[in-house]
């Protein structure tokens, strides 16, 4: 029977095996940041929160919402989307029948332009594939030159 305390290949063939295979086996865990699929829900939440908020504001005032401020009464959890920093939220509006809503995170991009509560125009764009699910368009979509006007 070899000795195997006498053998130093064999010493650093265990060692080789232990740290770079054993260890990275028995340390593996769960990852405590979203995943770029959660990002992408977490996105298209946020649209949906911020076009309902809009829809409710409208119903009690006859006009959309001049500043996001004022939507969070009708939709508190968009306090909680711009809080964690995972989305950002821009709305426009002429206070009176129109509004744009631009919702954009790292993996998913967002426009809506709603007037009198019909969507007159959307688009949205892919930055990242876990936004697939909600959004096909994506960055090599992009036409370089836009048609005129």
């Amino acid at each position: 029977m070899p000795q195997l305390g006498r053998s130093p290949l064999l010493i650093i063939l265990v060692l080789f095996l232990f740290l770079f295979i054993l260890l990275p086996l028995i340390n593996r865990g769960k990852s405590s940041s979203l995943s770029d699929g959660d990002r992408a829900l977490r996105t298209k939440q946020a649209l949906d929160r911020v076009m309902g908020a809009e829809q409710r504001y409208f119903a009690r005032n006859k006009h959309y919402a001049d500043h996001l401020a004022d939507l969070i009464p009708f939709a508190p959890k968009l306090a909680v989307d711009l809080a964690d920093g995972l989305v950002s939220i821009q709305i426009d509006s002429s206070g009176d029948k129109t509004y744009l809503v631009q919702v954009g995170s790292s993996v998913a991009s967002f426009n809506r332009t709603v007037t009198s509560g019909k969507v007159v125009a959307k688009s949205c764009l892919q930055l990242k594939s876990a936004a697939k699910p909600y959004c096909t368009r994506k960055t090599a979509d992009i036409a370089k030159t836009l048609p005129g006007a």
